[in-house]
């Protein structure tokens, strides 16, 4: 039987003879700080970052069924047409679903820039995009802080993943923000103002590669999470989370000053000491293609996300041409990449 939710009164959206939504939701990299929004460390000392929207997108199709008893849903390689959505085994859709009290009369489809397990933050992207189409089917106006919270809440309090408010916040609202979340979860956003100059040396000094590893973001950090019941090793974690929250401290003052080389160096700071949040963070090829950038002229760089795999990014403020002759040698695809500075959007609205 149709799962039956209680909806208000007269929902338009019901009777609509038709329905054509794409929102189009950027992925993002993090600049600085990355790893200290996770829950269980900034509940103790608070977290501090910094997030930039790309021109990688993950975009969510949504489309009213002819039959309106039923709904429908693929992501990836799953595939689901039920009359019951709590059938639907992917459990972003089911909450999404669940929040916004739709239950039937829906086709969902998405497609993205890079696959799955990128470390760019896809699953937050999708998160956002797909409550940011079902809020516009139903015609109720949302901001895009709020989406970047709904979607946080999703993932963090109902489906209890050991992950931060990051990617959501910084999908839905794009561009060069610095956060800082305290003890208690709240998160104040601010936007770095950065000149022409930096950004420009920004998107012309870092660097984008595909590993071809895919990895689960959750394991890395429950991995990390799991050191917390061992004495000695949670000291360690937390020291070492410690100094990669006051080095995206500095990264900061780096790029307001518009010492954009001596920010390139802190990635290679930040690459050391995340080395030692989890063995799973890194493995001898990594490490490999690693020392193999420093040499060819990178001044630093990182696995994006968690770790363990996805994209690689580098700073690499000279000779590039040379450097991505080294990196194409031993087996690194180079990936174009600019900001987005609009955060979620609706490509098209016929509903």
């Amino acid at each position: 039987m149709t799962q039956k939710l209680k909806f208000n009164k007269n929902p338009d959206f019901q009777h609509r003879d038709r329905a054509t939504i794409i929102t189009q939701t950027p992925m993002r990299v993090t600049l600085a700080g990355g790893g200290t929004d996770v829950m269980w460390y900034s509940q103790l000392r608070g977290g501090a970052w910094i997030s930039a929207g790309i021109n990688k997108y993950v975009f969510v199709f949504l489309n009213k069924t002819e039959d309106q008893n039923i709904i429908k849903a693929s992501h990836g390689i799953e595939a689901t047409m039920t009359n019951n959505y709590k059938e639907i085994p992917n459990p972003i859709i089911k909450e999404c679903l669940k929040i916004t009290k739709i239950a039937k009369g829906i086709e969902i489809a998405t497609a993205a820039d890079a696959s799955a397990k990128s470390g760019l933050g896809g699953s937050g992207a999708f998160e956002v995009g797909l409550l940011h189409a079902l809020y516009t089917y139903k015609r109720e106006p949302i901001s895009q802080l709020k989406l970047g919270q709904l979607a946080a809440d999703i993932e963090i309090k109902k489906l209890k993943r050991p992950v931060g408010p990051q990617d959501q916040y910084i999908a839905a609202i794009g561009g060069i923000n610095y956060f800082e979340m305290d003890t208690k979860g709240n998160v104040s956003i601010e936007p770095l103002n950065l000149s022409i100059h930096a950004v420009s040396k920004l998107e012309s000094n870092l660097l984008y590669f595909r590993t071809g590893i895919q990895r689960d973001a959750g394991n890395v950090l429950q991995d990390q999470k799991n050191k917390l019941d061992n004495a000695q090793q949670s000291a360690q974690l937390i020291s070492s989370l410690d100094d990669i929250k006051s080095l995206g401290q500095k990264a900061k003052e780096y790029l307001l000053k518009n010492h954009i080389d001596d920010y390139g160096q802190t990635l290679h700071e930040h690459w050391l000491i995340k080395k030692k949040l989890a063995n799973s963070v890194s493995n001898p090829q990594i490490d490999e293609w690693y020392n193999q950038a420093i040499k060819a002229g990178a001044l630093g760089g990182k696995i994006m996300g968690a770790g363990g795999g996805g994209w690689f990014v580098f700073y690499v403020p000279d000779h590039k041409a040379t450097f991505r002759d080294k990196m194409n040698e031993i087996g690194l695809e180079e990936r174009s990449v600019r900001f987005d500075w609009e955060g979620s959007k609706l490509l098209i609205n016929l509903s």
